[in-house]
């Protein structure tokens, strides 16, 4: 599950919301995700440490933008 909802926020061209990346995991993996798995992931992995998305505004997610030292 968090692989897919990464993929389709990385080939997303803007942020999404969270409905919209529940449908497009659901194309992606080719079979019926629960809605409340999808938006578990996002808001787990959009705080901390170890986030992988961030939250634009309620709802709205996009990937999280690394930052290269140098």
């Amino acid at each position: 599950m968090l692989a897919t909802a990464t993929r389709v926020l990385e080939n997303a061209e803007h942020p999404m919301r969270a409905r919209e990346i529940h449908a497009a995991a659901e194309r992606l993996a080719g079979e019926l995700l629960r809605w409340t798995s999808v938006k578990g992931i996002l808001a787990a992995y959009a705080e901390g440490y170890g986030a992988r998305f961030e939250r634009v505004r309620r709802g709205c997610y996009r990937i999280k933008k690394t930052r290269l030292s140098g």
